[in-house]
């Protein structure tokens, strides 16, 4: 049982790493032409082909087996619109109106927001310690996006409004596949969930029309989104919650704002004020805070259906 938990926070920490870091490459292509819509349709199918072609080859049975639940389509629609959609799109918006380190501190709130969550569904009060990481993560928060001016913001209302829906919507993606992940493979519904979201966007915004002229540079940071931000990324982190439970895999997200941040000061020459760091730091510590709390496997919690 200790070695699936640890493989499963390897599992989680490896792919919040490769958001971390595809959160500037993608940035790198908005700030060269690149629209938020083109990117995550054509990542999307793209990547929803790859995988649903490995689970046909895989097991063809198994990957089929979701669609003669109804029960289980139900699910998948609902973790397809309000889940993967919403969060590639948020996130990628975020990415976009504000800055790859921003988005992905303020998306870092889901941890929290699945912890209020857990309270409100089982209908218990927040402990004293929960009272303090709220607490803890609001006050990080303020200080990222007013850099220590309590009265002015530092970032756009727009950067804001994006950065902080995209924590809902990292908090969304955690929690709404969790019955599926009990009972099918983890890789057929990230293929899934992948394909039908491809499909659904590029009925708006075709992958094939007005591709964006790339150079090297570009070429090299679509092809990191695609590969380890998109195929490898969202397999690990939903295979991560087969072995330990959303609230711990959403705590090891802190590796996607560390590569984020990391990732934009080497690469794209950002400059966090003081009270930035500070802030960032402290929305950090709430992982610190979270883990003496948080169950250690998905058995320790019983799921609501």
């Amino acid at each position: 049982m200790r070695k699936k938990r640890y493989f499963g926070i390897m599992l989680a920490a490896v792919a919040s790493a490769f958001w971390g870091i595809s959160g500037p490459a993608s940035e790198y292509l908005f700030d060269h032409g690149v629209t938020v819509g083109w990117l995550i349709s054509a990542k999307m199918l793209i990547a929803g082909v790859v995988l649903c072609l490995y689970c046909l080859l895989r097991d063809w049975r198994g990957f089929f087996a979701l669609w003669r639940s109804p029960k289980a389509v139900v699910h998948m629609l609902i973790f397809v619109i309000f889940g993967m959609v919403t969060m590639q799109y948020i996130y990628f918006k975020a990415v976009a109106v504000a800055n790859a380190a921003t988005a992905t501190v303020l998306q870092y709130l889901s941890p929290v927001l699945i912890l209020i969550w857990v309270a409100f569904a089982s209908r218990t009060w927040p402990r004293r310690s929960d009272i303090v990481i709220i607490a803890l993560a609001m006050m990080g928060t303020v200080l990222v996006v007013t850099k220590g001016q309590i009265t002015t913001l530092a970032i756009t209302p727009t950067a804001l409004f994006w950065g902080l829906m995209s924590g809902v919507a990292a908090a969304a993606y955690t929690l709404l596949p969790r019955w599926l992940l009990a009972n099918y493979s983890g890789t057929a519904v990230t293929a899934w969930a992948m394909l039908l979201g491809g499909l659904a966007l590029n009925i708006k915004q075709p992958a094939w029309r007005h591709v964006p002229p790339m150079d090297w540079r570009m070429q090299l940071c679509w092809a990191f989104v695609l590969i380890f931000g998109t195929l490898l990324a969202y397999s690990m982190y939903l295979g991560s919650l087969n072995y330990i439970a959303p609230t711990a895999a959403s705590l090891l997200d802190a590796f996607e704002p560390l590569g984020a941040v990391v990732t934009g000061v080497l690469f794209l020459h950002l400059k966090l004020g003081f009270w930035e760091i500070i802030g960032s730091l402290v929305i950090l510590a709430t992982v610190a805070l979270m883990t003496l709390n948080t169950p250690k496997s998905p058995s320790e919690r019983k799921d609501a259906d």
